[in-house]
């Protein structure tokens, strides 16, 4: 054991070299003196020369209040931090969601109207469609035409009789109409032939170099119309 000259505590660690109470240079222990042993905490006091400063001791029980002050501030200052955590997240969350909405609002294009486009007007069809206009047109009026003219009136009571003129080509056309383009030839009259007129037309027509009326003759049981100015009356 050591003990310190001055205060007379003893010490049970060999290895110290310094009083823990005072810092005085250790001695070998008086066994026979009464001595006062202290159990304390090891504090390491630089030899003489040396750079370090000497390291004070510290009692247990300031030790332990120096200790719970520092544990206060440790954890105030957790405590702090964890707050400015929150509050940071807090912040970067609202920013985020806010960004967000408004990127997503502003990539959102409004909807244009479709540009309207006038229809291609094919000129083939044009023409074909102005082409059945005017047919169908042309067929309205004849038959308009036809439902207008005038029926053959007979120009007396008796029917009269007439020849058959018509020596260059030898016959004379017993047609289905009075007229010479439309009319279906039925028959053909030889030159010579005394026919009966049951109806004539009042108006003259002009065919070729000749003008004459169209007369309804009935020829072998065939009843037509003919030409009458290849007719001698």
């Amino acid at each position: 054991m050591k003990q310190c000259p001055a205060c007379r505590t003893t010490y049970t660690d060999d290895t110290l070299q310094y009083c823990l109470t005072d810092g005085n240079a250790l001695v070998a222990a008086d066994t026979e003196a009464e001595t006062i042993v202290r159990h304390g905490v090891r504090v390491d006091i630089e030899q003489p020369g040396s750079k370090t400063q000497p390291t004070q001791f510290i009692p247990p029980s300031q030790a332990r209040g120096s200790s719970g002050t520092v544990l206060k501030v440790v954890i105030a200052i957790l405590v702090l931090g964890l707050l400015a955590l929150l509050v940071a997240g807090g912040a970067g969350a609202l920013y985020y969601f806010s960004s967000s909405s408004t990127s997503i609002s502003v990539a959102t294009p409004t909807p244009k109207p479709l540009p309207t486009t006038s229809p291609t007007i094919d000129p083939e069809k044009e023409r074909l469609q102005k082409e059945l206009a005017n047919l169908q047109k042309q067929i309205d009026e004849d038959k308009r035409a036809e439902a207008n003219k005038t029926p053959p009136v007979f120009e007396s009571d008796e029917f009269p009789t007439a020849r058959v003129n018509s020596p260059n080509d030898g016959f004379l056309a017993l047609r289905s109409e009075p007229d010479a383009e439309k009319g279906e030839r039925l028959a053909q009259i030889p030159h010579g032939t005394v026919v009966t007129l049951e109806n004539c037309e009042k108006e003259k027509v002009k065919i070729g170099n000749r003008t004459g009326r169209w007369c309804m003759v009935t020829y072998r049981g065939t009843t037509g119309w003919v030409f009458d100015a290849w007719l001698e009356y």
